[in-house]
């Protein structure tokens, strides 16, 4: 009996999950350039690699324009600002998901990985926090959280922005 309650919540979550991760490739064109990546060792060449990142880098630059007037409260960048949040983490799952995050044998490759990767960890604890509106008690302190993840995401933004255009 205890047995047959554990696995059917389990069973449930990993449906889910695998409904997940199929609806999230499916958001990535056919022809984008992060499909079909082939991982060697030593990770990927510039060359393979950055027409992807590219995807990846516009991506993250239309997610800190939306999110920027999802923080003055536009409601509709907010829901605009994570589809299109949504639609970089699959990029990045096409492109090899936690292979992203390996250390490469180009440096600055991976340092591009990871400020991308941490700018997407940001964005969704910006688009998590639940901004409760005055005259609520929390109102100040879910506002102040946002906008520190905001800033924390354009940051981490700008730094990869910055990198892929210097490695192009």
């Amino acid at each position: 009996m205890h047995t047959l309650t554990f696995v059917r919540p389990t069973l449930a979550l990993c449906m889910i999950s695998l409904a997940v991760s199929a609806c999230g490739n499916s958001r990535v064109p056919s022809d984008s350039a992060c499909r079909n990546l082939v991982y060697k060792d030593q990770g990927l060449t510039r060359s393979e690699y950055l027409p992807c990142a590219n995807e990846i880098v516009t991506g993250l630059e239309e997610v800190g324009r939306l999110s920027d007037l999802a923080s003055r409260g536009d409601r509709q960048a907010r829901s605009d600002g994570r589809a299109a949040l949504s639609k970089v983490n699959a990029l990045m799952q096409a492109a090899g998901g936690r292979n992203l995050l390996e250390r490469w044998d180009d440096r600055a490759l991976t340092n591009l990985n990871l400020s991308i990767s941490n700018a997407v960890s940001h964005y969704e604890a910006f688009y998590m926090v639940r901004v409760e509106e005055e005259p609520s008690q929390f109102a100040a302190q879910t506002r102040q959280a946002a906008e520190t993840e905001l800033r924390a995401a354009s940051r981490r933004s700008n730094e990869a922005i910055s990198t892929f255009r210097r490695l192009q």
